[in-house]
């Protein structure tokens, strides 16, 4: 027999449930515009433009405090030569334009529901069979034979449909005291 659908606790495993099947959504960057496309919005455009926005970027600020840092101002230098100053390195990581892959991005649980989380992690370690029943309950979507014969593959032992609602019930007993505890 199913458990309650009026119980509140049911209805917030419900929604925890939910949640965790949901809690990660595949992220990918804008497909619709070319790589190329996006760069040249992004671009300076004219010399003058460019000159304006990279002001202070040539790297005169840097030579000069080198020359600070290795006293050659007594020498008559306030400013160091460009063939003086070690170069940055670089690299070429230019590569041919492509698609960048989908990401897994975390939702995360809804703040009301993390005691849910907290409780059912609390359980796995007493009680690992009625965790695991109790996550497949409320995030597979197939009837409790079904659900019964999944956590019977996964915890390896013989598992009835009876044992797994009764199971089940225990365990949002245990939900339900361990709420009304904190």
């Amino acid at each position: 027999m199913p458990p309650k659908a009026d119980d509140p606790i049911i209805e917030q495993l419900r929604r925890w449930g939910a949640a965790q099947v949901n809690r990660y959504a595949l992220c990918r960057s804008d497909r619709s515009r070319h790589v190329l496309e996006q760069a040249r919005d992004l671009a300076p455009g004219t010399t003058e433009r460019a000159l304006r926005q990279l002001v202070g970027r040539d790297g005169r600020s840097r030579r000069k405090f080198m020359a600070e840092r290795y006293g050659v101002q007594g020498m008559g230098m306030r400013i160091l030569p460009v063939w003086a100053v070690d170069p940055v390195r670089a690299a070429n990581d230019a590569d041919k334009p492509h698609d960048n892959p989908e990401v897994a991005v975390d939702m995360g649980i809804p703040d009301d529901l993390r005691w849910l989380d907290r409780a059912i992690a609390s359980m796995a370690r007493q009680y690992p069979l009625r965790a695991l029943i109790v996550r497949t309950e409320f995030t597979v979507s197939a009837s409790q034979a079904v659900k019964a014969a999944q956590v019977r593959q996964q915890y390896g032992g013989a598992l009835s449909l009876w044992q797994y609602r009764r199971e089940l019930q225990r365990a949002v007993d245990w939900l339900s005291g361990h709420k009304q505890a904190a």
